[in-house]
């Protein structure tokens, strides 16, 4: 477990890592709450509960169940009041229950949390299977050995259902944007084509922002193509920077498409999509802390937004074992982002981990004058307005994009 000196209250940011890391037990009083724990998701061998902490700090925590829990960590329920307790310790915490459209099923008859789940601010999309660390905590088939890439007949959920299901979120308040975790099809535009009739579908319903989170395509055209046909975020996750551990933990990517790659088109899409808008996830604990800042300052070179995800894989735990081997990294993220001026306000509210603006806590008082962007960006003027950027930016380029693709014959 991660170990500090300070209390519950004293820094949100330390408390999320600390969370991350730890899990929490549930006392009988939480566990009467049936709504409260997460459903699984896939494969994966945890359930979550969805915790917010002082200033809206969003955190999924795993709930040690079994015999063999040891996490200092007590989520307490009496009524709807929860409390999360350490050591005598204890705080007001907020939990998110699970959303009432959960329940529910598609017109299909499809149960609506196999197609979207709820985590911090957005709802993630499967039309086939979620892939990566950021949500699973683990490899998928394709990263360990490049098996498990799906093909058209592997998306069974249909774009009628996707519609359905967001209505139902949006409707309940409990999410405000889009984010699509498609897994690997290969081919030359690794699933954008599978892709598009979705997000073209979410663009004609709603008024929202979408985020993809997917592997690069073999050419950049298809990075325009992707910003054209409406993906307001993206990210091609690096995940580990140390190539021999990436090639030793994620044969499939290393093989198949190679580290290199992954930063020539992250560097790309950041030259198309506004400033922050392109974010890469690295996860904390897999490599040496070392090699984690040669990664956040390799991303951030290309106007990249590096963010954390924590992993409770027992390697992970070993190296994550203090504050203060892992605070400073995290101080290092937010001063490298904000020194290279991209913005911070568009990545936020990832319960899974840690954003940039999110690392303020670890950087100092004078990171909290960032409180202010983050509060604009909160606001209703904030979000109209990176709407309408958004949708302004795309219609000066969608032109040339067209026009590059009429002309390759793609």
């Amino acid at each position: 477990m991660l170990k500090g000196p300070m209390g519950l209250s004293a820094n949100p940011g330390y408390l999320k890592l600390e969370l991350s890391l730890s899990g929490v037990r549930l006392d009988e009083a939480a566990r009467a709450h049936t709504d409260v724990v997460q459903p699984r998701i896939g494969d994966a061998a945890e359930r979550f509960v969805e915790l917010i902490l002082p200033e809206d700090l969003w955190v999924s925590v795993a709930v040690d169940e079994g015999a063999a829990v040891d996490s200092q960590f007590v989520l307490s329920g009496a009524g709807d009041r929860f409390t999360l307790q350490r050591n005598g310790d204890q705080m007001d915490v907020r939990v998110a229950p699970q959303p009432h459209f959960y329940q529910h099923r598609t017109g299909r008859g499809r149960p609506m949390a196999e197609v979207g789940r709820v985590y911090g601010g957005f709802i993630a999309i499967n039309p086939a299977s979620a892939c990566g660390y950021s949500l699973r905590g683990a490899p998928c088939r394709f990263c360990r050995s490049g098996s498990g890439m799906t093909t058209e007949e592997s998306f069974p959920i249909s774009v009628q259902e996707v519609i359905e299901v967001v209505r139902a979120a949006f409707a309940e308040g409990a999410a405000e944007f889009v984010y699509f975790n498609p897994p690997y099809v290969g081919g030359e535009d690794a699933g954008v084509l599978l892709l598009a009739p979705y997000v073209s579908a979410i663009k004609k319903h709603f008024d929202t922002l979408v985020a993809v989170q997917t592997h690069p395509p073999k050419t950049n055209q298809w990075i325009d193509r992707t910003y054209a046909m409406g993906v307001d975020a993206l990210s091609y996750s690096v995940e580990i920077h140390d190539p021999d551990v990436l090639a030793r933990r994620c044969a499939g990517r290393a093989r198949h498409i190679g580290r290199e790659r992954y930063y020539e088109a992250l560097g790309y899409a950041a030259s198309i999509f506004p400033s922050g808008t392109v974010w890469s996830d690295l996860v904390l604990g897999l490599e040496s802390v070392e090699s984690t800042r040669q990664g956040i300052d390799a991303l951030v070179r290309l106007g990249v937004l590096p963010v954390l995800s924590v992993s409770r894989a027992a390697e992970s735990m070993s190296r994550l074992s203090d504050v203060e081997s892992v605070g400073p990294i995290l101080a290092h993220l937010f001063h490298a982002v904000r020194d290279a001026k991209i913005n911070m306000g568009w990545v936020r509210d990832l319960s899974f981990a840690i954003a940039p603006l999110e690392a303020r806590f670890f950087a100092g008082d004078d990171a909290r004058m960032s409180v202010a962007l983050q509060q604009f960006y909160r606001s209703k003027l904030g979000t109209l307005a990176t709407r309408g950027l958004s949708r302004l930016r795309r219609r000066l380029r969608v032109r040339t994009v067209s026009d590059s693709f009429d002309s390759s014959r793609l």
